[in-house]
């Protein structure tokens, strides 16, 4: 046993996690990098056994080869004196076999848990690693919702050696012996309990028991005695009654072919069975293809899409607007179909000027169908070619040129959109087809300009964003009842208020002003309302409003991810956290690759001060983009408020490389203050000061400094400007842990009752 406070190789141990036959789990702490880690020690018996030593390097070196989510990430291996130790992540949660002991599992949540697991071991399989000792003790579900498969101990790493080759190798070579049965029983292959060589077929047979257990509460061939169970993996079938009972066909024919005797009658592939589940979870009426048997994919309803960006065909880059604006309006015109999932246009564009298989994407993205597109500008003509795929199996679903008047762009998007929700085989309302006719402008100048204005809200640079208010002015001079012009015009101001920023006073009425006129024109257009509603919110403090025009615009359009993600951080600053967290889950599911609706995600986690899940979150939208600055900065906030500082700085530093703007010098100026840096956080508030007079900063971003510096006074005098000016980021003072120091102070009741 190892005491608190020693140390094994660089690591201080902290307290003991767990211990089993041949080793203890200890969590310990990395003072390099200021996190920590989880120490895996061979105990000493163990560690004089070369069989029980080999098997500990194994899976040193199984789990080295791997990078995936879902497989356990290793740090280091070493040996100290005789001590044998492997570092790697800590995982806080618990593992699927404590999960299993309370109840069954709901089997939709049983589908996404397995779609998870197999991922992960298609990407062991991609490195010629099988597993062969897949359970529910060997699968952990991490408190944030992520599946780690553990323990690679006995993992083959060359599953295509035969019995014959083998030979006489040495242990040390990782290799069984001919004959040798290695696993758990109750999860085995036949091929296993043989003795025969192994692929990852055996490992899709163990998931498959996994899967039946979770639904079921029972292990498919377990029996009374160790003779019996292994004579009924050899002979017997699953109850098929018990399955029928639990799940819906779909999902039994899955874990059946995953069960089969002979190998070569399961799937073969981890990765196609986690793009069946995937399919199964993203819609339980769907009937997947890669199973054998009858087709019918006449009768069925594809429920979920996504519209890559369509290419620009001509040698002109000025005209991207066309290809990208086509894209953006086959998204909003499907979007309003309520039957349709449809992927967000921020998650499809990062795919933007790469070559993808549709398959890949709708396994990324969860989605049945993939629509891709060409267009070329010639002259006063658009010529638009579009293809839409099944991403289950690439079947061509149908195709189009279309060759037209650039005069006729507006009436043929319209026209794309109703073909394709007719190819999609949804059955459409009379109210349906009449929101796939609606036309927003008949004058194409308009809508040309239009388009121009949401490609240059889309850079979302300041520069950018002028030019596309420009765009927008000049689209509403050519047609005055152009409503999604005001919508787009909003939007810029709101994004200029929100993140650039230009002064509240300044950006935010102009933005209401234009989402008014939208309504004005058009009550039902969604953007608009979610635009109405982010001004209420962030600069009237008019809660009550501002939700009733979030609900409004998701009635609208269920679909606008924007809105969710707006509603979700409308209630997380009102401090209704688990509803946030439901809000922020849908805008994910529609724009999972949107990397600032991810560290949305980690919100109602920081602000209800559980730091470790949130940073679980920004992380994962640094899983997206690495540089990006948003993700960085909150995990960095994070950091401080456990008291890991030097991991807090570091995070900051690196987003600091990328861009140095105000909020992140004031998220900085906090973290060192309550770090005791003083001297290094006064010289933050110089800067911001110095930057003041030729730019807007926020008193609120001060007012977060003088707090952590203890400076209440000063920091409530900052927060009474911030009020004045209707600094944005005052809405979350009522939940900011920033100000906990401030919260006792009569001033500062007063100012949190003022703004209701």
């Amino acid at each position: 046993m190892l005491s608190p406070g020693s140390r094994v190789g660089p690591y201080e141990v902290l307290t003991l996690l767990g211990e089993g036959g041949m080793g203890a789990v200890y969590r310990g702490r990395d003072p390099r990098l200021g996190r920590d880690v989880a120490i895996k020690v061979l105990l000493p018996d163990s560690a004089r056994d070369a069989d029980s030593l080999a098997r500990f390097e194994r899976e040193a070196r199984a789990i080295a080869s791997l990078s995936h989510p879902n497989v356990l990430s290793i740090f280091d291996y070493g040996d100290q004196d005789g001590t044998f130790f492997v570092v790697t992540e800590l995982l806080e949660g618990e593992t699927l076999r404590a999960r299993l002991s309370n109840d069954i599992i709901e089997w939709r949540t049983a589908v996404d848990i397995g779609a998870d697991i197999a991922e992960g071991l298609a990407a062991a399989h991609s490195r010629a690693v099988v597993h062969r000792d897949l359970k529910p003790e060997n699968v952990f579900l991490t408190r944030e919702g992520r599946i780690k498969i553990l323990d690679f101990g006995l993992a083959q790493t060359d599953p295509f050696l035969t019995s014959e080759d083998t030979g006489n190798l040495p242990t040390r070579k990782f290799r069984t012996d001919p004959g040798t049965i290695v696993g758990t029983l109750a999860y085995m292959a036949p091929e296993q309990l043989k003795g025969e060589a192994v692929d990852g077929t055996a490992d899709i047979f163990s998931l498959g028991c996994i899967l039946y257990e979770m639904v079921t509460s029972k292990k498919p061939f377990q029996r009374g005695s160790g003779a019996a169970t292994i004579a009924a993996i050899l002979k017997e079938d699953v109850s098929r009654d018990e399955l029928a009972e639990a799940v819906p066909p779909e999902f039994q024919r899955v874990i059946e072919g995953c069960v089969e005797k002979n190998p070569l009658q399961r799937f073969q592939s981890a990765r196609d069975l986690a793009l069946t589940l995937r399919a199964i979870s993203s819609s339980s009426s769907t009937r997947m293809d890669l199973l054998p048997r009858p087709r019918t994919r006449k009768s069925k309803a594809i429920d979920s899409i996504a519209v890559l960006p369509f290419q620009n065909g001509g040698a002109d880059a000025d005209t991207d607007y066309l290809s990208d604006g086509v894209t953006e309006g086959v998204i909003n015109k499907l979007s309003q179909l309520p039957k349709l999932k449809v992927m967000a246009r921020s998650t499809v564009f990062r795919y933007k000027g790469r070559e993808v298989d549709p398959r890949a994407v709708g396994r990324d993205l969860r989605v049945r169908a993939v629509l891709s597109g060409r267009v070329k500008h010639v002259g006063d003509r658009i010529v638009i070619n579009v293809e839409l795929v099944d991403s289950l199996d690439g079947a061509h679903l149908w195709g189009e040129q279309y060759n037209r008047q650039i005069a006729d762009l507006v009436t043929l998007q319209e026209e794309m959109s109703q073909e394709i929700a007719e190819k999609l085989r949804i059955r459409l309302t009379g109210a349906e087809k009449k929101r796939l006719r609606k036309t927003s402008t008949a004058n194409t100048e308009a809508y040309q300009l239009y388009l121009k204005g949401r490609y240059q809200w889309n850079k979302r640079t300041e520069e950018s964003l002028k030019k596309g208010i420009a765009h927008f002015q000049e689209a509403i001079e050519s047609d005055p009842s152009f409503a999604t012009a005001y919508a787009g015009l909003a939007d810029s101001y709101m994004t200029l208020a929100t993140n650039v920023p230009l002064p509240p006073r300044e950006a935010m009425p102009k933005a209401k002003a234009a989402a008014e006129q939208a309504l004005k024109i058009d009550g039902s257009l969604a953007e608009a309302w979610a635009s109405l509603a982010a001004v209420k919110w962030w600069y009237e403090w008019d809660w009550e409003g501002a939700e009733a025009a979030y609900v409004s615009a998701i009635k609208l359009n269920p679909n606008y991810a924007t809105a969710h993600d707006g509603y979700g951080m409308l209630l997380c600053a009102r401090g209704r956290f688990d509803a946030s967290l439901e809000q922020v889950k849908k805008a994910t599911d529609l724009d999972p690759l949107s990397r600032i609706i991810v560290v949305h995600g980690g919100w109602p986690f920081y602000f209800a001060r559980d730091y470790e899940s949130a940073i679980a979150r920004f992380e994962k939208a640094l899983e997206l983009d690495e540089k990006f600055i948003p993700a960085q900065a909150w995990r960095g906030m994070a950091l401080g408020q456990q008291g890991r500082y030097e991991e807090a700085l570091h995070a900051f530093q690196l987003a600091l490389e990328t861009e140095r703007v105000p909020i992140l010098l004031a998220m900085l100026g906090h973290t060192r203050a309550i770090g005791g840096q003083r001297r290094e956080a006064e010289l933050i508030l110089t800067m911001l000061a110095e930057q003041a007079k030729t730019r807007y900063i926020s008193p609120y971003d001060i007012a977060v400094i003088y707090a952590g510096l203890g400076e209440k006074a000063a920091a409530l005098a900052k927060l009474q400007e911030a009020y004045e000016d209707r600094s944005a980021w005052l809405v979350f003072i009522n939940i900011d842990p920033r100000l906990d120091v401030l919260r006792e102070e009569p001033e500062f009741r007063m100012l949190t009752a003022r703004l209701n």
